[in-house]
């Protein structure tokens, strides 16, 4: 009959020796703690980029509604209509009137005061939603960049808001040929307080991505040390973690060899106690138990030996005696003790 240990014993030892893939303590913690990292900082990175990134657009917004309307406030609305009405386009396509040269020195001044800004001057057109460009900053430094005189474009209603208002275009900065951009627009008015025309700058807002492009190098350069770092402490962190673990297992090992004597002093003494300690001593008893009951049980089994032995002795003396031969022996014997008498 099977003893009812049996069965667990057998299940446990198939466990044991089950094949499966084997992650140590320590590859696991340096795993846990990249990952931990990896998603703070990305939080924190994303909260971070996003703020001066938010904060920079705000910064050249303010600027540029600054620099609008300190702008359409020093143009000469009569003279820029004058300009307009009676001026004429030379070969390159501008103007020689003095009038334009004089609204160009006053945008050329702008820009000076902020050289991000390019501004622009126009009026409505004929037709829904037509600007005519009057006078354009471009054409004092880069001619090919610049609108014409009275040149004609259809705005799609992004600068025919200025005509009423002050307007913003595009919330975050937007990319050309040229450059990355933001803009805004601000009515233009006469002497009579009317609305004439409108001013437009465009403004480079590379600085934006200067900003971006710094946060991202440094941030990255600053992630790489400050990952290495941790790596490293979390390595030896585990490394200290794990080392008594590994002797534990080692120890186990040998005593399941029948090596008892093992020495885990350098476990056991410890000024503060933890897990590990109480592990430690916990197996230290639990191994000389083991040593204990092995020498028991084997004390046991010599005199059980012993016993099966001394009655197989007494089994085969009692055959022998009951033996037909030995019998007729013992009758002889007595027959010859007879005869000497």
């Amino acid at each position: 009959m099977k003893s009812t240990l049996s069965i667990p014993i057998a299940a446990a030892q198939t466990a044991a020796q089950s094949k499966g893939t084997f992650i140590s303590l320590r590859t696991k913690l340096l795993l846990t703690f990249s990952l931990l990292f990896l998603g703070a900082f990305g939080a924190s990175y994303y909260w971070f980029y996003t703020y001066v990134t938010d904060l920079a657009s705000t910064r050249i917004r303010t600027d540029l509604t600054n620099i609008v309307q300190a702008a359409a406030q020093g143009v000469n609305g009569d003279e820029l209509m004058a300009l307009y009405k009676e001026g004429k386009s030379n070969a390159a396509g501008f103007s020689d009137d003095p009038r334009f040269t004089a609204q160009l020195n006053w945008l050329d001044s702008v820009h000076k005061i902020d050289p991000r800004a390019w501004p622009y001057i126009y009026v409505k057109g004929d037709v829904d939603k037509e600007v005519v460009y009057v006078v354009d900053l471009w054409a004092r430094y880069q001619p090919d960049k610049a609108a014409k005189f009275q040149e004609r474009y259809i705005s799609q209603g992004k600068m025919v808001n200025g005509f009423n208002s002050f307007y913003l275009f595009a919330e975050k900065p937007y990319t050309d040929s040229w450059g990355i951009w933001v803009s805004a627009y601000a009515p233009i008015k006469n002497s009579k307080g009317e609305l004439v025309a409108a001013i437009g700058v465009d403004y480079q807002a590379s600085y934006l991505q200067e900003v971006q492009s710094g946060i991202q190098s440094s941030v990255g350069i600053g992630a790489a040390v400050l990952g290495a770092v941790l790596l490293i402490m979390v390595f030896l962190i585990a490394r200290a973690l794990t080392q008594p673990i590994g002797r534990l297992t080692s120890a186990a090992k040998l005593v399941g060899e029948g090596r008892y004597d093992q020495d885990l002093s350098a476990l056991l003494h410890s000024r503060v106690k933890d897990e590990i300690v109480l592990l430690s001593e916990v197996f230290v008893g639990m191994a000389a138990k083991i040593a204990q009951r092995e020498q028991s049980l084997i004390r046991k089994v010599e005199e059980l030996k012993i016993e099966i032995d001394e009655a197989r002795r007494q089994s085969q003396v009692d055959e022998i005696a009951d033996s037909d031969f030995f019998k007729d022996l013992q009758a002889k014997a007595r027959a010859l003790r007879a005869r000497s008498h």
